[in-house]
């Protein structure tokens, strides 16, 4: 009986020997897997210096979760105006397209590195001549997707009517697409941009960038 039982432990030891081993990700699988995540709808992903300025600022929370809230003249999720374009580089990985002159840079991630999914662009700019010339800093954020919000929970999707309540705009330039004429809405002494679809006249995209400036750029955010 002990004799049988020994062979039985034997033979069981031999199989789970010749089962394959379940193979673990690599440093590699992890890379894409993260990039994967980083170019979904919510695009733009942590950074700890945005963490700190909203948590300066408590009243700026509201229900909206911090990677998706749009401050103006200040930030979308954890991208910032006047951050060095290199942390945002780090943070959303190799852009799907980019354009440079002047010392401006475009620079767009569409989700799932779609052209038809949602777009985040970042306008970033140079200050030629000055003491930190060798950074390109962030100035404009542009995002399609109705994921991000602020605090008012406004955003992509909202009617112009709502947005009209909460800012004072005014508009400023448009352009066409998808055979629709969009005019853009500033809130300059905020620091905001809200791009209306003239035919449901509800928004399409929202830019920030800093208060008392204009949305427009050395190069077209389109």
């Amino acid at each position: 009986m002990i004799k049988n039982s020994l062979i039985i432990l034997l033979a069981t030891g031999l199989l789970s020997c010749n089962q394959p081993a379940h193979k673990q990700p690599t440093a590699d699988t992890a890379k894409t897997g993260a990039a994967d995540t980083t170019l979904t709808d919510k695009s733009i992903v942590d950074d700890s210096a945005a963490d700190k300025l909203i948590s300066s600022d408590t009243s700026t929370m509201g229900s909206v979760a911090t990677d998706r809230l749009i401050l103006p003249g200040k930030g979308i999720g954890h991208i910032l105006i006047d951050q060095d374009l290199e942390l945002a580089l780090k943070q959303l990985g190799k852009p799907d397209s980019s354009d440079a002159a002047m010392g401006s840079s475009l620079m767009v991630w569409f989700a799932k590195h779609d052209t038809k999914g949602y777009r985040t662009s970042i306008y970033s700019h140079r200050n030629m001549g000055g003491k930190d010339e060798s950074i390109s800093r962030v100035q404009k954020i542009l995002v399609t997707s109705p994921w991000f919000k602020t605090v008012g929970h406004l955003g992509v999707g909202t009617a112009l009517d709502a947005v009209k309540k909460n800012y004072s705009l005014k508009p400023v330039t448009r352009y066409k697409a998808n055979g629709h004429n969009v005019q853009v809405y500033t809130d300059a002494d905020n620091g905001i941009s809200f791009e209306v679809d003239e035919v449901t006249k509800k928004c399409v995209a929202v830019v920030v960038h800093k208060a008392h400036e204009a949305a427009s750029a050395y190069i077209n955010m389109h």
